[in-house]
């Protein structure tokens, strides 16, 4: 049976969700190909990362006509793997002109108290932030993941991403631990590297809400297909 997901808060599902990454033209164009059968079948959520679409807002929204799956509007810092403006307004502007399409707003949690406006802006509209921690060489200690949740509710945020490098079985044991405790926040985590696709899984089963997935062609470590990732979610 498919999943229905609100088109507003995804946050507020009780079951994990797989997120397809669009981060191109090139899958844009793919993404709009697809029949809204197709579109169920890949994914529940789709992520446009704006820092790498490089693309005016009036040719993303056309290209997302009849679009009915929630979005998750995301401009990446490039200390955190994007390729947009390290000048947080940069980033807003890219944002801002398609909140309206938004259910989820995605910004770094070192950007939050600069971005605060948009957090504003967002909740106008009813469309959840979360802030995002990455770490592309190791999952860092475990004072600093609880820290990095902690901050996050006094910074107005709905939800928290964090993406770890996992180097050891002992980094993915702390992983599944953090991702299992009761948190007053949704919360997203998932590994990458050789542990990737293994921790993916498992974190979901944990109560890891967000659960990224590529569609087209893969762009992070570890990552699944989205729409087998949804397949063995719904198993879970």
């Amino acid at each position: 049976m498919a999943q229905l997901v609100s088109t507003k808060n995804p946050l507020s599902s009780t079951h994990p969700l797989t997120v397809g990454v669009i981060p191109d033209t090139k899958t844009l164009d793919l993404w709009s190909a697809m029949t809204p059968k197709e579109r169920e079948s890949t994914c529940d959520v789709i992520e446009l990362r704006l820092d790498t679409l490089n693309l005016p807002a009036d040719t993303i929204r056309t290209a997302l006509t009849g679009n009915a799956t929630p979005i998750l509007l995301t401009a990446r810092h490039p200390a955190e793997g994007g390729q947009g403006s390290v000048d947080a307004a940069g980033r807003m502007a890219l944002i801002e002109p398609l909140l309206d399409l938004a259910a989820i707003v995605d910004i770094e949690l070192r950007s939050a108290m600069e971005m605060k406006p948009l957090i504003d802006k967002a909740h106008a509209r009813s469309v959840q932030v979360i802030g995002s921690f990455h770490d592309f060489q190791a999952t860092p200690a475990d004072e600093i993941l609880h820290g990095a949740i902690s901050f996050a509710q006094p910074a107005g945020l709905d939800g928290v991403k964090l993406a770890t490098f996992i180097n050891t079985t002992a980094d993915l044991t702390r992983l599944i631990t953090l991702t299992s405790e009761p948190q007053r926040l949704r919360l997203s985590c998932m590994g990458m590297g050789p542990w990737g696709r293994v921790s993916r899984l498992v974190l979901a089963k944990c109560g890891s809400l967000l659960n990224y997935g590529y569609i087209g062609e893969s762009n992070a470590p570890g990552q699944w297909p989205a729409a087998r990732l949804k397949e063995m979610l719904s198993e879970l």
